[in-house]
C-alpha cells in the first residue's frame, strides 16, 4: 500500500526516452478530457442549495480548476505508470514499423473503396425494389 502510494505521489519519469511522441500525444489527449469536462461542468454549473447563490460561480470555477488540475496530474502519472508506459512505448516502436502508402496508393485504394460501396448500395436498392414488389403483389405489405 505504502508503495502504491509513493508510486502515485512519485514525479519520476518512467524510461523518459522510449515513446516520447506516444506518450505525449496521450498524456495531452487524457488531459484534454478532463479540461473539456471541467469547463462543461463549470459552463453548466448545477445550482448548489448549499453554497451562497452570489458564490456560485466561484466555487464553480474553483472545483473546474481542481479538476483540471487533476487532470493533469492523472495524465502524467498515467503515461509515466510502468505497465502503461512499456505498452505506449512498444506500440510506438510497432507504428515505426508500419509501411504507409503513398498519395497516389491512397487515392486509388480510396476511389476502388467508394467505387465498390456504390455498387452495392446499388444492388441492395435494386433487391429490395424488389421484394417490395413481390410483397405488395402477394398482399403481404400494404
Amino acid at each position: 500500500m505504502i508503495d502504491l502510494i509513493r508510486e502515485l505521489f512519485s514525479f519520476r519519469r518512467f524510461k523518459p526516452s522510449q515513446g516520447v511522441y506516444a506518450r505525449r500525444l496521450t498524456a495531452f489527449g487524457v488531459f484534454i478530457l478532463f479540461a473539456s469536462g471541467a469547463y462543461r461542468l463549470f459552463v453548466t454549473a448545477p445550482v448548489l442549495s448549499f453554497v451562497n447563490p452570489d458564490n456560485q460561480q466561484m466555487v464553480a470555477g474553483i472545483t473546474a480548476l481542481a479538476i483540471t488540475l487533476f487532470g493533469a496530474w492523472f495524465a502524467f502519472r498515467l503515461v509515466n505508470w510502468p505497465v502503461f508506459a512499456n505498452f505506449l512505448a512498444s506500440v510506438e516502436g510497432e507504428m515505426a514499423k508500419v509501411s504507409w502508402p503513398s498519395r497516389a496508393e491512397l487515392y486509388s485504394s480510396t476511389v476502388v473503396v467508394l467505387t465498390l460501396f456504390v455498387i452495392l448500395a446499388a444492388m441492395i436498392l435494386v433487391f429490395d425494389l424488389f421484394w417490395m414488389t413481390i410483397f405488395k403483389l402477394i398482399k403481404v405489405i400494404p
